[in-house]
């Protein structure tokens, strides 16, 4: 049984990289252990909601029942959650419902039974404070139970699950956070903070370093991004949290916004809020990230004012004044810079608002910072 054991710690390996390796495993467990079955599932930390799974001989809509109500179900849970993590139990050998108790359960006679599931050996074979990961492997009734020298065999490969699970996870972590680096630096030329599923930078860009650090109320708490102004701050971290699940959920109805951080003459920097969502999956965790692009006004920026009359209609007041928000989002400040009262700006803005379809002063310099008018 050597070779077929060496053989199985190899593919077990390979899920790292190829998650389609996880039915190889299973098959292969399948046949060394003389078993009817097997699953390997992806829960929350409490392990009472299935995240994702891989199943070998079940049947889609029967595993389909266990994932949405059998898992809780299932008489051996309850002791499960209680015995000690990284190792397998025999549910014949090592559980307090015996095998006469089982046949009465509604787990038996509505969802295993039809199976002809009638032994297992199941356990938690990794654990940490956001995820648990299980492995489950069944028998028919013609097959037996396990026993303490077939389940001690089979924990012989829990060390190697829980290496492999790690490392893919390591992996996938990296995977999504280059892929996110790569999506914000490909959509804006501003430079960045990327914040990872628990809002906390994995990235930081040339030059948003020293922005981030200038001064002007802006820095870290407890490694998250906060602002020194109280009113700001609650602006930024909502629209964090609203970015957070627009990425999450990948339906994009929340597309960040913009928030100010100024100095005492009314100018600084301009945070610009959008979500991000890559494409590699991480088990048991999000792979949804934010990224904050730091512009400051003082190193300029170019609006483009043909593309301005012709994309929405501004008036040569309006156009400066929407040059003027780029540099000092303050009203006041735009008031002093057009040599016009603070009357005609808020005006300006309503008639701006209206031709560009924004509804807040937040919108529109997201469009400015970001949209068409912008020379890149």
């Amino acid at each position: 049984m050597w070779p077929e054991r060496e053989r199985l710690i190899a593919v077990i390996y390979s899920t790292v990289n190829d998650s389609s390796a996880w039915s190889t495993f299973l098959r292969e467990l399948v046949d060394l252990t003389r078993s009817r079955s097997a699953r390997v599932l992806m829960l929350n930390a409490e392990a009472d909601q299935v995240l994702s799974s891989c199943k070998l001989n079940i049947d889609d809509d029967y595993h389909r029942r266990y994932v949405e109500h059998y898992v809780n179900a299932c008489p051996w849970r309850p002791e499960l959650r209680r015995k000690k993590p990284g190792r397998l139990y025999s549910t014949y050998l090592h559980f307090s419902c015996k095998q006469p108790d089982f046949y009465r359960t509604e787990f038996f006679n509505d969802w295993a039974g039809p199976q002809d599931i009638h032994h297992g050996v199941c356990g938690t074979i990794y654990q940490d404070a956001e995820r648990s990961a299980q492995l489950l492997i069944q028998r028919a009734r013609r097959q037996g139970h396990y026993s303490e020298a077939e389940t001690e065999f089979i924990n012989g490969f829990v060390p190697h699950l829980q290496q492999s699970l790690v490392l893919a996870r390591q992996i996938a972590a990296a995977r999504a956070r280059d892929e996110a680096v790569a999506r914000a630096a490909g959509r804006e030329t501003l430079p960045f903070i990327l914040l990872n599923h628990e809002l906390r930078p994995v990235y930081t860009s040339p030059g948003a370093e020293r922005l981030r650090t200038a001064g002007g109320g802006l820095g870290s708490v407890d490694d998250r991004l906060r602002l020194a102004d109280a009113s700001a701050d609650n602006r930024l971290q909502k629209l964090l949290r609203q970015s957070l699940r627009a990425a999450a959920s990948r339906r994009f109805d929340h597309n960040g916004g913009t928030v100010g951080v100024q100095d005492h003459d009314g100018a600084g920097i301009q945070l610009l809020v959008r979500p991000i969502h890559p494409e590699v999956p991480v088990a048991g965790e999000s792979s949804a990230h934010v990224v904050v692009y730091f512009y400051d006004p003082a190193a300029g920026i170019s609006l483009d004012a043909g593309r301005l009359r012709r994309l929405y209609g501004l008036s040569e007041a309006e156009i400066r004044v929407a040059r003027a928000m780029t540099v000092t989002p303050e009203p006041a400040a735009v008031a002093r810079r057009c040599h016009i009262n603070l009357h005609t700006v808020r005006s300006h803005l309503k008639a701006i608002f209206l031709k560009t379809g924004v509804s807040n002063q937040a919108a529109l310099m997201k469009l400015l910072l970001s949209g068409p008018v912008r020379r890149r």
